[in-house]
């Protein structure tokens, strides 16, 4: 590794960890969290977003046997929480599912829409 590609895997963690408020270190092995971002070294560079590096890295774990979501209302990273709509939105906690939802609407939306509901991703 030269030393241009361990600046930019740190980046690629930093700003990572700034998106998901450093939950990727209490789901993660530092080694999986590297091998996630030397994938990335040839394909980004200091310009891009944070949005697009946590998008990215819960794309990498989708199929794994570590699995994770992103909360749409907070982006820290949860393998516990709401679903909603198939994937349309992610809720970590019932604070932030309630910054969409009363605890009777949610009710409503799992009883009229089986692809919303409350899982474990593993």
């Amino acid at each position: 590794m030269t030393i241009k590609q361990h600046t930019t895997v740190e980046s690629i963690l930093r700003r990572l960890s700034s998106a998901v408020s450093g939950t990727e270190r209490l789901l993660y092995t530092k080694e999986e969290l590297h091998r996630f971002a030397q994938l990335h070294t040839d394909v980004w560079n200091e310009d891009t977003s944070e949005y697009v590096i946590a998008e990215a890295f819960t794309d990498f774990f989708w199929n794994s046997d570590k699995p994770c979501r992103r909360c749409s209302v907070c982006g820290k990273l949860m393998r516990t929480g709401y679903c909603l709509n198939n994937g349309d939105a992610y809720y970590c906690s019932d604070e932030c599912l309630h910054t969409e939802f009363t605890d009777a609407q949610w009710e409503h939306e799992c009883d009229t829409n089986a692809d919303s509901y409350y899982s474990t991703w593993e």
